[in-house]
């Protein structure tokens, strides 16, 4: 798996002259004003979000909300280190902090408290001098503050996900070839998983893992090392109860968003299969997808999720999701075709079929709107939301405008 955010290269060997990689500290507390907001195309944007722009944030490229506003980078255009920033969701930046270059992954994710954290990584490359990193460290934030919560933790390679997954890409970040994988726990930093150990480490969310461990799929905290359930356990599903011969079960599809609280498994069973859907830190089954086609899973950082799919029981396209793990079934709705979820933005599920879009509601999946606009980049289920925009000199740029509340949020 490769995304842009993915960027830290690893060298198994050293080099002479290589520089030292310096502890991470807490950020530098910062309180700059927001930009003015430049022009936003109102044909661009969904109907249901303001055209009139608050504010122009700093970043170089798309950001992650937080609770209360954004994490993003921003590219010297001389040079030199990147520096992430947080933003409050006034558009004021609050802390920034240095990383290398080379190494520009990052992620969110929560405790076991609940808090939020923005997870950082930092290497030794020094690019100028044609030397990879053959050190890369991850290292956790307060994302209100800046303040450094834990770290550094040594880990292989670049952040792969999904949730706290580092690995070695080899030869080049196009690459679609990982090392071995190591999954850290949320609250301290420590590596919880090592596939240098044996496991094969699959998904990890705010604190629980999954992993395939002695011969079978299992559940952990990462933070009490205590196994939530077993895939063994689980009941085969319906879709497959008159089929007969020996049961697989493996890992479905990662999620397209950085981690995701539902998960999807592949059965199979007498030359038959089927997906079902799961809460990774549950394990119960909620909902069965069929085999021909591939489940498509979007996640946020408050257990919303949206899976597309096709019906077991019905044959036909369908939306599941819910707001959070507050609810115990997932809301059921037909998809359009080729319909997927493409990401959750201030707690609406944003979709797309490829010539077209659609906002629904992460309370129900009742439709909000449709239309051939771009999808917003980033929000907080409360506050201002990012939109991309084009300066007076072309450039892109992410700017805030406000979201209506609505009961369908």
């Amino acid at each position: 798996m490769c995304t842009a955010a993915a960027a830290c290269l690893l060298l198994v060997l050293t080099a002479c002259g290589r520089p030292e990689l310096a502890a991470p500290q807490d950020a530098q507390p910062l309180d700059e004003p927001p930009a003015p907001p430049v022009a936003v195309d109102s044909g661009r944007i969904p109907g249901l979000l303001s055209d009139r722009g608050l504010w122009t944030s700093p970043y170089s490229s798309e950001p992650k909300a937080t609770d209360d506003g954004f994490v993003g980078l921003v590219a010297d255009e001389e040079g030199g280190d990147l520096r992430f920033l947080g933003v409050d969701s006034r558009g004021h930046t609050r802390w920034s902090t240095a990383r290398n270059p080379s190494c520009t992954g990052f992620t969110t994710t929560r405790d076991n408290r609940g808090e939020e954290l923005v997870v950082l990584l930092d290497s030794d490359a020094a690019p100028e001098r044609g030397l990879l990193a053959a050190t890369v460290t991850a290292a956790a934030y307060d994302p209100s503050t800046g303040h450094k919560v834990w770290g550094p933790t040594e880990v292989p390679g670049t952040w792969v996900g999904p949730g706290l997954v580092f690995a070695q890409v080899s030869h080049t970040v196009m690459s679609e070839e990982t090392g071995p994988r190591v999954a850290l726990a949320a609250d301290t930093g420590a590596v919880a998983a090592d596939e240098q150990d044996g496991d094969a480490v699959l998904h990890e969310y705010q604190g629980t893992l999954l992993v395939h461990r002695d011969g079978g799929l299992r559940a952990i905290d990462t933070s009490s090392g205590e196994q939530l359930w077993r895939g063994s356990e689980l009941p085969v599903p319906t879709s497959l109860a008159e089929e007969t011969g020996e049961t697989t079960l493996t890992y479905g599809h990662r999620p397209a968003s950085d981690s995701a609280r539902l998960l999807t498994l592949r059965w199979e069973r007498g030359g038959a299969a089927v997906y079902t859907v799961h809460d990774i830190r549950e394990g119960r089954p909620l909902a069965e997808l069929s085999s021909r086609a591939e489940p498509v899973t979007v996640g946020d950082g408050s257990g919303g999720a949206v899976v597309a799919g096709v019906s077991a029981a019905t044959d036909a396209p369908v939306l599941l999701g819910r707001k959070g793990p507050s609810q115990d079934r997932l809301w059921s709705v037909e998809a359009r075709s080729g319909e997927r979820p493409v990401r959750i933005v201030a707690g609406l599920a944003y979709t797309t079929t490829g010539d077209g879009n659609r906002v629904l509601s992460m309370a129900d999946g009742r439709t909000l709107e449709e239309g051939a606009w771009e999808i917003p980049v980033a929000g907080p289920e409360h506050g201002p939301v990012l939109v991309e925009a084009v300066d007076r000199n072309g450039d892109g740029a992410y700017v805030a405008v406000d979201r209506p509340e609505t009961e369908h949020g």
